[in-house]
């Protein structure tokens, strides 16, 4: 069914306060959530029966082939994960079968049909409303949600083996680049914000929006606020990545409530893409946080070459078998499939 928007002509505003959000489980507002590193006392909203913590990892890979997403979903897997991952496609994703493989459940969304009142949303800011949607369809929610980009994330250990808590948490860039610093937020926060928004939060660090996690319900009031604030939304050059912006605002600004920050210094997830050094590595070969300790997560190692060359070689996919492979074009089809059909 086609996404019914809320879409508004009116300017968004800077919120004033957090506002209470709670979802059927019945947990506690967001604001009011502990940000402790372990869950707080008390039963999760929809606990497994076998009495398992479950953690739903969720990407989006649209327009992906499976070079691009193998290094996710191999190193997912090789840490032990058994949880479920959840992965959003688009109909130019291509080696489904290759991704789905890695026990990926792969849900293909077209974006003119599926979401057509979105559709001029990058599809940053729309994998939002198509999280939302997912966790709202499910008989019944996880203990935690892990929302993350898939291109440039590797995995080092089992992500569901930390629990996140039943709070929000929110990952921290590196320590010496700013809202402020950074060309790429102020041109985010003021083509949808307004400048006066980028200026009340340019001292703080950055937070990326490519990698959120918390108890489920957390996580759904997350994906309340961000919705609501990336909408309504015009579209102009370099704002693809916008949504980064609104996650910062609403960060700052108090609307998540009490978040857990987490940074480079001990993970659990190492953010490289404003590091300037290139992180150490420990006897094993595992990525360092700054404190020595191995990264859960590894996010943005494409920055980096000799790293982004070491992780693509490591997690290469094999080659299809030759009689799989797709038969090459003689000259002959080729010039046919261009009109022309000359000998």
């Amino acid at each position: 069914m086609p996404y019914t928007s809320r879409m508004t002509t009116t300017a968004m505003t800077p919120p004033s306060a957090p506002a209470a959000c709670t979802h059927d489980s019945g947990t506690q507002p967001i604001h009011a959530v502990p940000a402790a590193d372990k869950p707080a006392a008390g039963t999760p909203a929809h606990p497994a029966t076998d009495g398992a913590y479950r953690l739903l990892v969720m990407g989006l890979a649209a327009g992906y082939h499976y070079g691009d997403v193998r290094p996710f979903v191999a190193s997912l897997r090789e840490t032990g994960f058994a949880g479920d991952c959840t992965l959003f496609v688009s109909p130019t994703t291509r080696d489904l079968d290759r991704i789905a493989a890695h026990d990926v459940d792969c849900r293909t969304i077209d974006r003119q049909t599926d979401y057509e009142a979105l559709s001029h949303l990058p599809w940053n800011a729309l994998r939002f409303f198509i999280y939302r949607d997912h966790l709202r369809r499910l008989p019944s929610l996880p203990d935690a949600v892990l929302l993350c980009d898939v291109r440039d994330i590797i995995f080092q250990s089992d992500p569901a083996a930390r629990l996140w808590g039943t709070g929000l948490c929110c990952t921290l860039e590196d320590r010496r680049m700013t809202v402020g610093d950074c060309p790429y937020m102020r041109r985010w926060m003021c083509g949808h914000l307004g400048e006066p928004a980028w200026n009340a939060i340019a001292h703080h660090n950055i937070s990326c929006s490519g990698t959120v996690a918390g108890g489920a319900s957390a996580v759904l009031c997350y994906l309340d606020a961000m919705c609501d604030a990336l909408l309504p939304f015009v579209p102009g050059p370099g704002m693809a990545g916008y949504d980064q912006g609104v996650h910062n605002h609403l960060l700052r600004n108090g609307a998540l409530g009490i978040a857990r920050l987490t940074d480079n210094s001990s993970g659990p997830i190492l953010t490289l893409g404003y590091k300037t050094t290139m992180p150490e590595r420990d006897n094993d070969g595992r990525i360092l946080c700054d404190d020595g300790t191995p990264a859960v997560i590894v996010h943005q190692y494409d920055r980096m070459p000799g790293l982004f060359a070491d992780v693509r070689a490591r997690y290469a996919p094999p080659r299809r078998p030759r009689e799989t492979r797709r038969p090459r074009k003689t000259d002959r089809q080729r010039r046919s499939a261009h009109g022309d059909t000359s000998a």
